[in-house]
């Protein structure tokens, strides 16, 4: 009796040093072998396992191995396309994108002027029905109500842009962060219409979180890759330095022109003057 609980005891400890190895409460291929083993091991020698149950468990193990070789591999592949992703996604880097949803940024930065200047996202709509009334908000990080204004007489199809001015409702400016845009419309037989949401901005960066791919966009905001729908280059602004040497040019060729037409008009005087002088010697010589 003590051999065969001294067996026990040993199969019990093999047994839970192979959970131990294991990443949580999964078991994986090695726990079924150690049970296969572990059965053929104590069986009943006067009631051996049947050949053919042998061989299906066997099969069973056998599929469950190469299962969960394919899930590695699979999960290798995933992880390889989505820095492949995150690799081409860099090219969007300076880019003005247009991507579904309804998150928009606010920032404010210094230029080369050292001027300060706020960009704030632009934000897109169309409605799949007319609209008689309804409401747009924009709402803070925290999910606060700052900023509301009424919509009325949308049509359908047609893209309306939001383009807010960075201040709440009550006149003062929102301090620059990550805001969302709800909408709330309504036909004019009372039910609620479903519009096609789309915000722009100027790409900055590419964020890669738990397999996904994101875009870092200059509002501060990040969208999804996968939700792009349009990639455009952006309009370059000029500096008011460069524009002060657009307008210096400009007046540097006004004068030029104004000193060519001076020149031509004093060599035009100058001709006829001597045209003048040779019609006087003219007459005296005739007189």
């Amino acid at each position: 009796m003590s051999s065969i609980t001294q067996a026990l005891n040993q199969t019990n400890n093999e047994f839970n040093s192979a959970l131990s190895k294991q990443k949580g409460s999964n078991l994986d291929k090695d726990s079924f072998m150690l049970l296969l083993v572990t059965q053929f091991k104590y069986q009943d020698p006067l009631n051996p396992m049947d050949d053919k149950e042998f061989i299906a468990q066997m099969a069973q193990f056998s599929s469950l191995e190469q299962l969960m070789n394919l899930n590695t591999s699979m999960e290798g592949l995933t992880t390889a396309t989505n820095n492949q992703q995150m690799v081409n996604a860099t090219s969007y880097i300076g880019k003005l994108v247009s991507v579904s949803g309804n998150t928009i940024g606010k920032t404010t930065a210094v230029n080369a002027d050292g001027v300060s200047e706020t960009t704030i996202s632009a934000f897109r709509y169309a409605f799949g029905d007319n609209v008689v009334k309804g409401t747009l908000s924009v709402k803070d990080a925290n999910g606060n109500t700052i900023y509301t204004e009424d919509l009325a007489g949308k049509q359908a199809g047609t893209t309306f842009e939001f383009n807010w001015n960075g201040k709440m409702g009550n006149g003062l400016d929102a301090p620059d962060g990550v805001y969302t845009v709800s909408l709330g419309a309504f036909n004019d037989k009372g039910e609620a219409v479903l519009s096609d949401q789309v915000v722009d901005a100027t790409v900055t960066g590419v964020v890669n979180s738990d397999g996904t791919v994101y875009l870092g966009m200059d509002g501060g905001q990040l969208l999804e890759l996968a939700n792009v729908r349009q990639v455009t280059t952006p309009k370059v602004k000029e500096s008011s330095a460069s524009n002060s040497e657009s307008e210096a040019k400009a007046e540097e060729s006004k004068s030029e022109e104004k000193t060519d037409d001076s020149t031509t008009a004093d060599a035009e005087s100058g001709s006829s003057e001597q045209e003048a002088a040779s019609g006087e010697t003219e007459e005296a010589k005739a007189a």
